[in-house]
């Protein structure tokens, strides 16, 4: 346990100690991976769920026992009454820790729609999670971020900048995520910063096809699959003091399967 402890001392950066991040979807997978990579660097972190309630809990236990109130897991349904809910979000995590320095959107859904099934509840599910949602909580956020000279980190893909039919609306989507990135980059300087990350695959679900996998993973040059955490430290670095002159950009993460899609 001393080694484990020493380990977290040794992980945190001085200016992140006491700034306050939210993160959406962060109760599993790669939202989850953020977050634990900002708290590991010493963020405060709000952990936000939809269903995940038993996950989004027990990871907030966790990293509340390494580091004593420095983790919340708070509940939104982004699918609905998105602007208000969004407001929710934000001022709930502002009661708790009193101010907002991060806002990650990296909530998202993401299934095949080839055009000939495609309906349109497919459509408006991925538009509304994936682009309605991400936008409203950078207007909720907006203010408390232009108090703290804060950020916003939105997660987006590589295809969002390559198509792979057939998931044709998640890539319109991500275009769309970067689009925002860009137009909200301009609208929100000099207070307020806004970037992406564009990973490709990272953390293959359970059930994920071990075919499909494997043929993802020989297609990137570095030659292996993410485990979450590179996504974090960049999500780290764009928040960072170091990024300081950047503003509408995207970094990939994705071990070169960008260039190679």
């Amino acid at each position: 346990m001393a080694d484990q402890g020493n380990q977290q001392i040794e992980n945190i950066i001085p200016w992140a100690v006491g700034r306050v991040a939210l993160v959406t979807g962060a109760a599993v997978r790669v939202g989850k991976a953020i977050a634990a990579t900002l708290h590991r660097r010493g963020f405060k972190v709000a952990i936000h769920y939809n269903a995940s309630k038993s996950e989004a809990e027990a990871f907030s236990t966790e990293l509340n026992s390494k580091r004593e109130d420095t983790a919340i897991a708070i509940k939104a349904d982004l699918s609905t009454n998105i602007a208000e809910t969004s407001r929710r979000l934000v001022g709930a995590v502002v009661d708790k820790f009193g101010k907002l320095d991060l806002l990650v959107n990296s909530s998202a859904i993401y299934f095949a729609t080839p055009i000939a099934e495609t309906t349109e509840k497919q459509w408006d599910d991925l538009m509304t999670l994936n682009t309605k949602a991400p936008y409203f909580l950078i207007q909720a956020a907006a203010p408390y971020l232009k108090k703290s000279r804060g950020s916003v980190v939105n997660v987006a893909d590589i295809l969002g900048e390559r198509p792979n039919p057939p998931f044709n609306v998640y890539c319109i989507t991500k275009a769309t995520m970067l689009m925002i990135t860009k137009s909200l980059a301009l609208e929100l300087a000099p207070e307020v910063r806004v970037n992406s990350v564009l990973p490709g695959a990272s953390i293959f679900p359970e059930d994920y096809d071990e075919n499909l996998k494997k043929n993802w993973i020989a297609k990137t040059p570095l030659g292996l699959a993410k485990k979450g955490h590179e996504i974090g430290d960049t999500v780290v670095f764009l928040a960072s003091p170091s990024a300081s002159f950047m503003t509408g950009e995207g970094i990939s993460p994705s071990g070169g399967r960008r260039i190679a899609l």
